[in-house]
């Protein structure tokens, strides 16, 4: 697995910038510990060697060489320096016989490193006496230094393990989903060279991936799906078409032969091609409302007065062919929808009621009960529709074994569905015990798009 392809990966990158960060506030934290430290001890160290020196400096001047001796045997002369200089530089007492280059008198202290005559880091204080003597008090600081070394070491290491550390995981933590990539690349090139039925494999992670994948999925059921009322409505458009063309053709024909019959034949030679071209308007319909172009002309919208006004327009031909047509009034709703597509929807379903409900038969248009979750229902008596074709009566110029003898086009559900599936509502047919139940479950407008 090549470097370019982990530092493409997202995973990689952050892994990389967050152990950099960490690493880089881990540094600067020992950075502000060592710090610390190192001036605290160094002024601790000061701050003994100054007491020592003042300590010294108020002994009487005959019995200084005395006290630098005995503060030697005290303290030891391979931890400790004593020393007393006259003004003119020379050694009076002490176990440094030399004033080292760069220790002023009165001045900062100094650190030196090991030499013959101190042979350990050492840190020196210089004071002048008032008899014009130079007193010098130092004391070994390698406990100093070496805790300066181990912080410093601490420093580097730390550093470069998180870092370490960072690569290891970005490149453990970006293995499996350049893995998983790799895959859902192959089936997209799959997908892409005509398989539609593939589908992106998920985990259980339920990471970004997946949700990628989710939605890949869903569009790729929704391109099938179209697809295949595409194949289907061509199969179905060149089966169906082919008889009322078929029959104007023969009733053209006969007005050829017998042209006294021409009038009568006409008109059944327009009503052939009427119902071609009704179908032709259903499919542009369809084809019109799953471009989806249409959510502008939504509003909020009275489910109880699209209801009335259905009824308002059907009951007349209910009547009219004997069946009877009622409204079961719910609590009123409010969506956001397209008046006029949900009054198409609901006329359609209206329409077929009272067409398939048979003589004296019943039809119920109706709002659910609870506003939270709106639902429209319309019901009839008539025989249904068989469990296992609900979902085949969805799909363009399907017509069942017993509708065939019903005039029809077989796209009056399907322009619902379309209507349905453009406001993110859901169709559902359900069986009524006789008769067919179908409800459009809505959205309430808090929940809506």
């Amino acid at each position: 697995m090549r470097i370019r392809q982990l530092w493409r990966t997202t995973t990689f990158r952050l892994t990389i910038l967050y152990g950099l960060a960490y690493g880089l506030g881990t540094v600067a934290l020992l950075g502000v510990v060592y710090w610390q430290s190192s001036v605290y001890l160094t002024q601790r160290v000061d701050r003994i060697l100054d007491t020592e020196a003042q300590a010294l400096a108020r002994s009487p001047p005959q019995d200084l060489g005395r006290r630098i001796g005995e503060a030697l045997a005290l303290n030891g002369d391979q931890t400790n320096v004593f020393a007393l200089f006259s003004a003119t530089g020379g050694w009076i007492a002490g176990n440094l016989h030399a004033l080292p280059p760069g220790l002023s008198v009165n001045g900062r202290p100094l650190e030196v490193s090991p030499t013959h005559a101190i042979p350990f880091n050492a840190r020196l204080v210089a004071r002048r006496l008032p008899t014009g003597e130079e007193l010098v008090v130092g004391r070994d600081v390698n406990q100093l230094k070496e805790m300066r070394e181990i912080i410093a070491s601490a420093l580097i290491w730390s550093g470069v393990s998180i870092m370490l550390v960072g690569l290891a995981c970005g490149t453990a933590l970006s293995i499996q989903p350049l893995r998983r990539l790799r895959i859902l690349q192959a089936v997209g090139e799959d997908i892409a060279g005509g398989n539609l039925t593939r589908r992106m494999p998920t985990s259980n992670s339920h990471d970004e991936l997946d949700m990628l994948a989710g939605t890949v999925n869903h569009m790729m059921g929704e391109v099938e799906r179209l697809m295949s009322e595409v194949k289907g409505a061509t199969e179905t458009i060149a089966h169906d078409l082919r008889t009322p063309l078929t029959r104007a053709r023969a009733q053209l024909h006969r007005i050829q032969q017998n042209p006294g019959r021409e009038a009568e034949d006409l008109a059944r030679v327009t009503a052939e091609i009427d119902e071609v071209l009704e179908r032709f308007r259903a499919l542009l319909r369809i084809s019109e409302l799953e471009a989806r172009d249409r959510r502008t002309g939504f509003s909020p919208t009275d489910l109880a007065a699209i209801i009335s006004q259905v009824v308002d327009l059907y009951q007349p031909l209910a009547e009219a062919q004997g069946r009877r047509l009622t409204m079961t009034a719910g609590r009123g709703a409010v969506v956001d929808a397209d008046a006029k597509l949900l009054f198409e929807a609901l006329s359609n379903l209206v329409d077929n009621a009272i067409k398939f409900s048979g003589d004296r038969g019943r039809v119920e248009i109706g709002l659910g009960e609870d506003p939270a979750t709106p639902q429209i229902f319309v019901r009839d008596n008539g025989p249904g529709i068989p469990e296992s074709e609900r979902a085949m009566v969805l799909q363009r110029f399907y017509r069942g074994e017993r509708d065939r003898l019903i005039p029809g086009s077989g796209l009056g559900l399907s322009i619902v569905a379309a209507i349905v599936r453009l406001h993110g509502f859901e169709l559902v047919l359900q069986d009524a015990r006789p008769g067919l139940r179908a409800v459009i479950r809505c959205r309430p407008r808090a929940l809506n798009y």
